[in-house]
Protein backbone atom coordinates (compact mmCIF):
# COMPACT_ATOMS: atom_id res chain seq x y z
CA UNK A 1 0.00 0.00 0.00
CA UNK A 2 2.68 2.41 0.81
CA UNK A 3 4.75 1.55 -2.55
CA UNK A 4 1.75 2.71 -4.47
CA UNK A 5 1.13 6.08 -2.66
CA UNK A 6 4.86 7.21 -3.99
CA UNK A 7 3.83 6.94 -7.44
CA UNK A 8 1.74 9.71 -8.11
CA UNK A 9 4.37 11.86 -5.95
CA UNK A 10 7.27 11.12 -8.05
CA UNK A 11 4.59 11.63 -11.38
CA UNK A 12 4.36 14.73 -9.78
CA UNK A 13 7.88 15.72 -9.28
CA UNK A 14 8.89 14.92 -12.44
CA UNK A 15 6.05 17.30 -14.15
CA UNK A 16 7.16 20.11 -11.59
CA UNK A 17 10.89 19.87 -12.73
CA UNK A 18 9.98 18.91 -16.75
CA UNK A 19 7.69 22.55 -15.89
CA UNK A 20 10.53 24.17 -14.83
CA UNK A 21 12.73 23.41 -17.39
CA UNK A 22 9.92 24.21 -20.07
CA UNK A 23 9.09 27.47 -18.60
CA UNK A 24 12.80 28.62 -18.64
CA UNK A 25 13.02 32.57 -20.31
CA UNK A 26 15.52 32.05 -23.34
CA UNK A 27 16.25 35.12 -24.98
CA UNK A 28 16.46 36.16 -28.27
CA UNK A 29 16.98 39.55 -27.51
CA UNK A 30 20.07 40.89 -29.66
CA UNK A 31 20.85 43.42 -27.29
CA UNK A 32 22.12 41.11 -24.42
CA UNK A 33 25.64 40.24 -24.84
CA UNK A 34 27.69 37.81 -22.73
CA UNK A 35 30.68 38.66 -20.21
CA UNK A 36 34.10 37.51 -20.15
CA UNK A 37 36.85 37.60 -17.69
CA UNK A 38 39.66 38.30 -19.92
CA UNK A 39 39.64 39.39 -23.81
CA UNK A 40 41.99 36.72 -24.73
CA UNK A 41 43.46 33.32 -23.73
CA UNK A 42 47.41 33.47 -23.51
CA UNK A 43 50.19 30.94 -23.27
CA UNK A 44 53.49 31.73 -22.49
CA UNK A 45 56.32 30.26 -24.89
CA UNK A 46 55.53 26.19 -25.08
CA UNK A 47 57.41 23.85 -27.46
CA UNK A 48 56.19 22.68 -30.57
CA UNK A 49 54.54 19.56 -31.18
CA UNK A 50 54.63 18.90 -27.60
CA UNK A 51 51.03 19.43 -25.81
CA UNK A 52 50.45 22.36 -23.63
CA UNK A 53 49.20 22.56 -20.38
CA UNK A 54 45.45 24.48 -20.31
CA UNK A 55 45.05 28.18 -20.00
CA UNK A 56 41.29 28.97 -19.00
CA UNK A 57 38.94 32.44 -18.38
CA UNK A 58 34.66 32.42 -17.51
CA UNK A 59 32.26 33.44 -19.52
CA UNK A 60 29.31 35.28 -17.64
CA UNK A 61 26.13 35.97 -18.36
CA UNK A 62 24.97 39.04 -16.07
CA UNK A 63 21.30 39.13 -17.53
CA UNK A 64 18.34 37.83 -15.95
CA UNK A 65 17.22 35.78 -18.76
CA UNK A 66 18.95 32.08 -20.10
CA UNK A 67 20.46 32.65 -23.47
CA UNK A 68 21.40 30.11 -25.92
CA UNK A 69 24.95 29.84 -27.60
CA UNK A 70 24.21 28.09 -31.32
CA UNK A 71 27.85 27.47 -31.38
CA UNK A 72 31.21 28.27 -30.27
CA UNK A 73 33.49 27.60 -32.59
CA UNK A 74 37.72 28.66 -33.89
CA UNK A 75 38.02 30.23 -36.37
CA UNK A 76 40.76 28.31 -38.08
CA UNK A 77 38.81 25.26 -37.71
CA UNK A 78 41.60 23.66 -35.51
CA UNK A 79 44.60 24.26 -38.08
CA UNK A 80 46.27 26.66 -35.89
CA UNK A 81 46.93 23.83 -32.86
CA UNK A 82 44.20 25.21 -30.35
CA UNK A 83 41.31 23.28 -29.04
CA UNK A 84 38.92 24.33 -26.09
CA UNK A 85 36.30 22.41 -23.95
CA UNK A 86 33.56 24.71 -23.25
CA UNK A 87 31.28 23.41 -20.78
CA UNK A 88 32.23 19.96 -21.02
CA UNK A 89 32.54 20.08 -24.75
CA UNK A 90 35.81 19.52 -26.60
CA UNK A 91 37.46 20.24 -30.16
CA UNK A 92 37.04 22.90 -32.41
CA UNK A 93 33.58 23.54 -32.49
CA UNK A 94 30.69 22.78 -30.56
CA UNK A 95 27.08 23.79 -30.57
CA UNK A 96 23.98 23.95 -28.54
CA UNK A 97 24.86 25.34 -25.38
CA UNK A 98 22.87 27.13 -22.89
CA UNK A 99 23.86 29.46 -19.81
CA UNK A 100 21.13 30.29 -17.01
CA UNK A 101 20.50 33.78 -16.36
CA UNK A 102 23.49 35.12 -13.53
CA UNK A 103 25.21 31.91 -14.26
CA UNK A 104 28.80 31.54 -15.63
CA UNK A 105 30.66 28.49 -17.43
CA UNK A 106 34.38 27.96 -17.86
CA UNK A 107 36.48 27.64 -21.18
CA UNK A 108 40.03 26.26 -21.27
CA UNK A 109 42.36 26.00 -24.29
CA UNK A 110 45.03 23.84 -24.85
CA UNK A 111 47.63 23.30 -28.22
CA UNK A 112 49.98 21.41 -29.79
CA UNK A 113 52.07 23.67 -31.70
CA UNK A 114 53.31 22.81 -34.97
CA UNK A 115 56.80 22.83 -35.77
CA UNK A 116 58.09 26.44 -36.85
CA UNK A 117 61.72 25.88 -38.71
CA UNK A 118 62.59 29.31 -37.31
CA UNK A 119 65.52 29.74 -34.82
CA UNK A 120 63.20 32.34 -32.47
CA UNK A 121 59.78 31.66 -31.49
CA UNK A 122 56.69 32.60 -33.76
CA UNK A 123 53.31 33.68 -32.35
CA UNK A 124 50.71 31.59 -32.81
CA UNK A 125 46.87 33.40 -32.87
CA UNK A 126 43.53 32.10 -33.37
CA UNK A 127 39.97 33.76 -32.61
CA UNK A 128 37.39 31.75 -30.74
CA UNK A 129 33.86 32.83 -31.38
CA UNK A 130 30.42 32.76 -29.67
CA UNK A 131 27.18 33.08 -32.19
CA UNK A 132 24.54 33.31 -29.88
CA UNK A 133 20.77 32.45 -30.90
CA UNK A 134 19.98 36.28 -32.01
CA UNK A 135 22.38 36.32 -34.25
CA UNK A 136 25.22 38.44 -32.00
CA UNK A 137 28.93 37.15 -32.18
CA UNK A 138 31.65 37.61 -29.94
CA UNK A 139 35.07 36.91 -30.13
CA UNK A 140 38.27 36.30 -27.75
CA UNK A 141 41.85 35.78 -28.99
CA UNK A 142 43.55 32.93 -28.27
CA UNK A 143 47.50 33.40 -28.64
CA UNK A 144 50.77 31.31 -27.77
CA UNK A 145 54.63 31.87 -28.86
CA UNK A 146 55.44 28.28 -30.19
CA UNK A 147 59.16 27.26 -30.10
CA UNK A 148 61.30 24.88 -32.25
CA UNK A 149 63.31 22.12 -29.50
CA UNK A 150 65.49 19.42 -30.27
CA UNK A 151 64.24 16.12 -27.77
CA UNK A 152 67.24 14.49 -25.57
CA UNK A 153 65.82 11.16 -24.73
CA UNK A 154 67.80 8.89 -22.07
CA UNK A 155 70.71 10.03 -23.78
CA UNK A 156 74.26 9.27 -23.05
CA UNK A 157 77.39 10.70 -24.08
CA UNK A 158 80.21 8.11 -25.10
CA UNK A 159 82.85 9.97 -27.00
CA UNK A 160 83.22 14.00 -27.03
CA UNK A 161 80.08 15.91 -28.26
CA UNK A 162 78.56 19.08 -28.58
CA UNK A 163 75.80 21.07 -27.91
CA UNK A 164 75.40 24.39 -30.02
CA UNK A 165 73.11 27.27 -29.73
CA UNK A 166 69.52 26.12 -29.43
CA UNK A 167 66.98 24.72 -27.34
CA UNK A 168 66.38 21.09 -25.95
CA UNK A 169 64.40 19.07 -23.77
CA UNK A 170 65.83 16.70 -21.51
CA UNK A 171 63.36 13.33 -21.06
CA UNK A 172 64.71 10.55 -18.29
CA UNK A 173 68.62 11.70 -18.23
CA UNK A 174 71.31 13.29 -19.69
CA UNK A 175 74.67 11.34 -18.70
CA UNK A 176 78.09 12.25 -19.80
CA UNK A 177 80.26 8.66 -19.83
CA UNK A 178 83.55 8.55 -18.14
CA UNK A 179 86.18 9.29 -20.44
CA UNK A 180 84.12 11.49 -22.36
CA UNK A 181 83.35 15.32 -23.06
CA UNK A 182 80.45 17.18 -23.64
CA UNK A 183 80.69 20.68 -24.70
CA UNK A 184 78.13 23.38 -24.17
CA UNK A 185 78.23 26.30 -26.04
CA UNK A 186 76.91 29.89 -26.11
CA UNK A 187 72.70 30.15 -26.02
CA UNK A 188 72.44 26.84 -25.54
CA UNK A 189 68.91 26.16 -23.22
CA UNK A 190 68.50 22.79 -21.80
CA UNK A 191 64.95 22.41 -19.93
CA UNK A 192 64.98 18.90 -17.96
CA UNK A 193 61.64 17.35 -17.17
CA UNK A 194 60.18 16.63 -13.06
CA UNK A 195 63.08 14.47 -11.80
CA UNK A 196 65.48 14.35 -14.23
CA UNK A 197 68.89 14.94 -13.93
CA UNK A 198 72.57 15.61 -15.18
CA UNK A 199 75.06 12.86 -14.34
CA UNK A 200 78.54 13.78 -15.40
CA UNK A 201 80.87 10.84 -14.98
CA UNK A 202 83.46 12.67 -17.74
CA UNK A 203 83.80 15.89 -18.45
CA UNK A 204 81.36 18.84 -18.75
CA UNK A 205 82.30 22.13 -20.97
CA UNK A 206 79.64 24.83 -20.42
CA UNK A 207 80.92 28.21 -21.49
CA UNK A 208 78.52 30.72 -22.27
CA UNK A 209 79.02 34.70 -22.67
CA UNK A 210 76.68 37.79 -20.75
CA UNK A 211 74.70 38.07 -24.14
CA UNK A 212 74.14 34.28 -24.50
CA UNK A 213 74.63 32.09 -21.47
CA UNK A 214 74.11 28.38 -20.98
CA UNK A 215 70.79 27.84 -19.19
CA UNK A 216 69.82 24.73 -17.24
CA UNK A 217 66.14 25.19 -16.22
CA UNK A 218 62.85 23.19 -15.89
CA UNK A 219 60.81 22.49 -18.97
CA UNK A 220 57.55 23.81 -17.54
CA UNK A 221 57.29 27.51 -19.26
CA UNK A 222 53.66 28.15 -17.66
CA UNK A 223 52.45 29.88 -14.88
CA UNK A 224 51.11 28.35 -11.54
CA UNK A 225 48.96 31.33 -10.90
CA UNK A 226 48.79 34.29 -13.55
CA UNK A 227 51.46 36.29 -11.08
CA UNK A 228 54.35 32.94 -10.48
CA UNK A 229 55.61 31.02 -13.52
CA UNK A 230 56.74 27.47 -12.31
CA UNK A 231 60.35 28.21 -13.25
CA UNK A 232 60.14 30.40 -10.08
CA UNK A 233 59.62 27.59 -8.42
CA UNK A 234 62.46 25.17 -6.76
CA UNK A 235 62.45 21.30 -7.74
CA UNK A 236 61.31 22.02 -11.49
CA UNK A 237 63.90 18.81 -12.66
CA UNK A 238 66.76 17.22 -10.16
CA UNK A 239 70.10 18.66 -10.76
CA UNK A 240 73.51 18.24 -12.13
CA UNK A 241 75.87 15.42 -10.13
CA UNK A 242 79.34 15.13 -11.24
CA UNK A 243 80.25 12.26 -10.61
CA UNK A 244 83.79 11.27 -8.11
CA UNK A 245 85.20 10.55 -11.92
CA UNK A 246 84.56 13.52 -13.40
CA UNK A 247 87.66 16.06 -13.90
CA UNK A 248 88.13 19.58 -15.55
CA UNK A 249 84.46 20.58 -15.64
CA UNK A 250 83.58 24.40 -16.55
CA UNK A 251 80.72 26.29 -16.27
CA UNK A 252 81.16 29.84 -17.57
CA UNK A 253 78.35 32.64 -17.89
CA UNK A 254 75.94 29.54 -16.74
CA UNK A 255 72.34 29.77 -15.12
CA UNK A 256 71.21 27.09 -13.38
CA UNK A 257 68.04 27.13 -11.31
CA UNK A 258 64.88 25.95 -9.69
CA UNK A 259 66.01 21.96 -9.49
CA UNK A 260 66.29 20.38 -6.15
CA UNK A 261 69.98 20.72 -6.20
CA UNK A 262 72.15 23.07 -8.13
CA UNK A 263 75.85 21.42 -8.65
CA UNK A 264 76.56 18.42 -6.38
CA UNK A 265 80.06 17.07 -6.83
CA UNK A 266 80.76 13.49 -5.20
CA UNK A 267 84.12 13.08 -3.20
CA UNK A 268 87.15 12.54 -5.50
CA UNK A 269 90.87 13.44 -6.76
CA UNK A 270 91.40 16.82 -4.39
CA UNK A 271 94.61 17.24 -6.28
CA UNK A 272 93.65 18.19 -9.33
CA UNK A 273 91.16 21.07 -10.47
CA UNK A 274 87.89 18.95 -10.91
CA UNK A 275 85.41 22.06 -11.05
CA UNK A 276 85.88 25.78 -12.18
CA UNK A 277 82.76 28.22 -12.28
CA UNK A 278 83.06 31.92 -13.54
CA UNK A 279 80.21 34.93 -13.74
CA UNK A 280 77.37 31.97 -13.25
CA UNK A 281 74.15 31.81 -11.05
CA UNK A 282 72.62 28.93 -8.98
CA UNK A 283 69.62 30.20 -7.38
CA UNK A 284 66.49 28.96 -6.15
CA UNK A 285 66.56 24.65 -4.61
CA UNK A 286 65.12 22.65 -2.58
CA UNK A 287 68.38 21.23 -0.91
CA UNK A 288 72.40 22.67 -1.90
CA UNK A 289 73.09 25.38 -4.58
CA UNK A 290 76.60 23.94 -4.61
CA UNK A 291 78.03 20.90 -2.70
CA UNK A 292 81.46 19.42 -3.21
CA UNK A 293 82.85 16.71 -1.47
CA UNK A 294 86.81 16.33 -0.93
CA UNK A 295 87.58 18.48 -4.06
CA UNK A 296 89.12 20.69 -5.81
CA UNK A 297 86.79 23.73 -6.65
CA UNK A 298 87.63 27.62 -7.89
CA UNK A 299 84.19 29.70 -7.83
CA UNK A 300 84.55 33.69 -9.43
CA UNK A 301 82.11 36.34 -10.09
CA UNK A 302 79.27 33.87 -8.93
CA UNK A 303 76.12 34.03 -7.56
CA UNK A 304 74.68 31.07 -5.42
CA UNK A 305 71.26 32.54 -3.71
CA UNK A 306 68.09 30.66 -2.14
CA UNK A 307 68.66 27.19 -0.86
CA UNK A 308 66.67 25.17 1.17
CA UNK A 309 69.85 23.43 2.49
CA UNK A 310 73.00 25.72 1.88
CA UNK A 311 73.98 27.92 -0.57
CA UNK A 312 77.43 26.95 -0.36
CA UNK A 313 78.20 23.11 1.42
CA UNK A 314 82.15 22.57 1.70
CA UNK A 315 83.26 19.25 3.06
CA UNK A 316 87.05 19.09 2.96
CA UNK A 317 89.18 19.34 0.01
CA UNK A 318 90.97 22.60 -1.96
CA UNK A 319 88.44 25.17 -2.40
CA UNK A 320 88.34 29.25 -3.46
CA UNK A 321 85.61 31.42 -3.97
CA UNK A 322 86.43 35.01 -5.23
CA UNK A 323 83.65 37.81 -5.91
CA UNK A 324 80.88 35.57 -5.53
CA UNK A 325 77.66 36.66 -3.72
CA UNK A 326 76.23 33.72 -1.35
CA UNK A 327 72.68 35.01 -0.21
CA UNK A 328 70.45 33.37 1.68
CA UNK A 329 66.43 34.18 2.17
CA UNK A 330 64.57 30.84 0.76
CA UNK A 331 61.11 30.85 1.78
CA UNK A 332 59.76 27.48 0.67
CA UNK A 333 60.30 25.58 4.09
CA UNK A 334 62.47 26.05 7.05
CA UNK A 335 66.05 26.36 5.80
CA UNK A 336 69.80 25.99 6.80
CA UNK A 337 72.38 28.73 6.15
CA UNK A 338 74.29 30.17 3.53
CA UNK A 339 77.61 28.55 3.87
CA UNK A 340 78.53 26.05 6.03
CA UNK A 341 82.32 24.40 5.92
CA UNK A 342 82.95 20.69 6.99
CA UNK A 343 86.06 18.49 7.50
CA UNK A 344 84.40 15.24 8.05
CA UNK A 345 81.55 13.38 5.74
CA UNK A 346 79.64 11.57 8.38
CA UNK A 347 82.13 9.37 10.42
CA UNK A 348 85.06 9.95 7.65
CA UNK A 349 87.29 12.46 7.88
CA UNK A 350 87.33 15.27 4.89
CA UNK A 351 90.53 17.33 5.97
CA UNK A 352 89.72 20.69 4.61
CA UNK A 353 93.06 21.67 3.39
CA UNK A 354 92.31 25.20 2.18
CA UNK A 355 88.62 27.27 1.78
CA UNK A 356 89.25 31.02 0.42
CA UNK A 357 86.89 33.53 0.58
CA UNK A 358 87.83 37.19 -1.10
CA UNK A 359 85.90 39.72 -1.70
CA UNK A 360 82.84 38.13 -1.44
CA UNK A 361 79.20 38.40 0.32
CA UNK A 362 78.06 35.61 2.64
CA UNK A 363 74.20 36.96 4.14
CA UNK A 364 70.58 36.08 4.41
CA UNK A 365 67.60 36.74 6.05
CA UNK A 366 69.08 34.63 9.44
CA UNK A 367 71.30 36.26 12.45
CA UNK A 368 74.06 33.95 11.47
CA UNK A 369 74.39 32.55 7.89
CA UNK A 370 78.18 31.18 8.60
CA UNK A 371 78.53 27.70 10.42
CA UNK A 372 81.92 25.89 10.75
CA UNK A 373 81.49 21.81 11.50
CA UNK A 374 85.18 21.47 12.44
CA UNK A 375 86.77 19.29 14.45
CA UNK A 376 90.42 18.84 15.00
CA UNK A 377 91.17 15.26 13.19
CA UNK A 378 94.50 14.69 15.16
CA UNK A 379 98.15 14.49 14.12
CA UNK A 380 97.01 11.84 11.80
CA UNK A 381 95.69 14.31 9.53
CA UNK A 382 97.45 17.56 8.88
CA UNK A 383 96.00 20.81 7.80
CA UNK A 384 92.52 19.60 8.41
CA UNK A 385 90.38 23.07 9.18
CA UNK A 386 91.58 25.61 7.56
CA UNK A 387 89.87 28.66 6.22
CA UNK A 388 90.44 32.19 5.61
CA UNK A 389 87.57 35.29 4.54
CA UNK A 390 89.25 38.92 3.64
CA UNK A 391 87.74 41.53 2.14
CA UNK A 392 83.94 40.63 2.35
CA UNK A 393 80.93 41.28 3.85
CA UNK A 394 79.59 38.77 5.91
CA UNK A 395 76.40 37.83 8.15
CA UNK A 396 78.09 35.87 11.23
CA UNK A 397 79.83 36.51 14.83
CA UNK A 398 83.77 37.05 13.91
CA UNK A 399 85.24 37.64 16.87
CA UNK A 400 88.99 37.75 17.32
CA UNK A 401 89.45 34.87 15.02
CA UNK A 402 92.76 35.84 12.91
CA UNK A 403 91.07 33.80 9.47
CA UNK A 404 89.16 36.31 9.27
CA UNK A 405 91.20 39.82 7.45
CA UNK A 406 89.11 43.03 6.64
CA UNK A 407 85.77 41.86 7.43
CA UNK A 408 82.29 44.19 7.42
CA UNK A 409 80.44 42.47 9.35
CA UNK A 410 76.49 42.52 8.67
CA UNK A 411 74.86 43.90 11.90
CA UNK A 412 71.42 42.22 11.71
CA UNK A 413 70.58 44.13 14.30
CA UNK A 414 70.51 47.27 12.53
CA UNK A 415 69.73 45.73 9.35
CA UNK A 416 67.55 43.30 9.87
CA UNK A 417 67.07 40.16 6.99
CA UNK A 418 69.80 41.80 4.74
CA UNK A 419 67.60 42.68 2.42
CA UNK A 420 68.58 46.18 1.92
CA UNK A 421 71.38 45.16 0.20
CA UNK A 422 69.97 44.32 -2.91
CA UNK A 423 67.65 45.67 -5.85
CA UNK A 424 64.91 43.69 -5.16
CA UNK A 425 63.55 41.10 -2.49
CA UNK A 426 60.04 40.27 -2.70
CA UNK A 427 58.96 37.15 -1.17
CA UNK A 428 55.34 37.79 -2.65
CA UNK A 429 55.72 37.05 -6.09
CA UNK A 430 59.36 35.46 -5.15
CA UNK A 431 61.34 37.51 -7.69
CA UNK A 432 65.04 38.27 -6.11
CA UNK A 433 67.19 41.03 -8.07
CA UNK A 434 71.20 40.58 -6.45
CA UNK A 435 72.67 43.86 -7.77
CA UNK A 436 73.81 46.02 -5.42
CA UNK A 437 71.55 48.70 -3.47
CA UNK A 438 72.70 51.85 -2.70
CA UNK A 439 73.05 51.63 0.96
CA UNK A 440 75.04 48.35 0.97
CA UNK A 441 77.92 48.19 3.36
CA UNK A 442 79.80 45.36 0.73
CA UNK A 443 80.35 48.54 -1.55
CA UNK A 444 83.85 49.41 -2.02
CA UNK A 445 85.30 47.28 0.93
CA UNK A 446 86.87 44.51 -2.40
CA UNK A 447 90.84 44.42 -2.05
CA UNK A 448 92.58 44.91 -5.50
CA UNK A 449 95.10 42.15 -5.96
CA UNK A 450 92.68 40.74 -8.86
CA UNK A 451 92.54 43.31 -10.87
CA UNK A 452 95.35 42.11 -13.50
CA UNK A 453 93.15 39.45 -13.84
CA UNK A 454 91.70 39.47 -16.89
CA UNK A 455 88.07 38.30 -15.94
CA UNK A 456 88.22 39.50 -12.04
CA UNK A 457 88.87 42.90 -14.02
CA UNK A 458 85.28 42.61 -15.09
CA UNK A 459 81.75 41.39 -12.78
CA UNK A 460 79.16 38.67 -13.71
CA UNK A 461 77.39 40.99 -15.92
CA UNK A 462 80.98 42.69 -17.48
CA UNK A 463 81.11 45.47 -15.66
CA UNK A 464 84.98 47.57 -15.24
CA UNK A 465 85.86 47.01 -11.35
CA UNK A 466 88.37 50.21 -10.55
CA UNK A 467 91.36 50.80 -8.55
CA UNK A 468 89.75 51.88 -5.15
CA UNK A 469 85.95 51.12 -5.88
CA UNK A 470 85.87 47.55 -5.66
CA UNK A 471 82.53 45.94 -4.66
CA UNK A 472 82.24 42.82 -2.50
CA UNK A 473 80.10 40.00 -4.11
CA UNK A 474 79.91 39.23 -7.69
CA UNK A 475 78.04 42.51 -8.96
CA UNK A 476 79.56 46.06 -8.96
CA UNK A 477 77.12 48.66 -8.01
CA UNK A 478 75.81 50.79 -10.99
CA UNK A 479 74.20 53.76 -10.40
CA UNK A 480 70.38 53.24 -11.95
CA UNK A 481 69.63 55.97 -14.61
CA UNK A 482 66.64 58.56 -13.55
Amino acid sequence: MKFIDKIPFLLILSVIIAACSDDTDFSSDSSLRLSFSADTISFDTVFTTVPSSRSGMMVYNTNDKALRINCVELLSGGDSGFRVLVDGQFGTSMQNLEIMGEDSMFVFAELTPPKNNAPEPLILKDTLRFTLESGVQQEVLLMAYGRDVSFLRAVTINSDSVITAGHYVVYDSLVVAEGAKLSVGPGATLYFHDKVPMIVRGTLSAVGTVEQPVVFRGDRTDNIFSYLPYDRLPGQWDGVVLASTSNGNVFEHCDIHSANYGIKMEAGDSTVQRLYINASRLENFYGNALETVQSHATVTNTLLANAGGNCVKIVGGNVNFIHCTIANFFVYKVRDVALTLHNSYGTTPAPLYEANFINCIVTGSKKDELMGYLSNLGDTVPNCKNYHFENSLINTVVGDDENFVNITVDETEVSPFAAEHFGVIDHDVFFYDFHLADVSTARSIGGDLFLNDEKLRYDKDGVLRESGFIDAGCYQFVEKAE
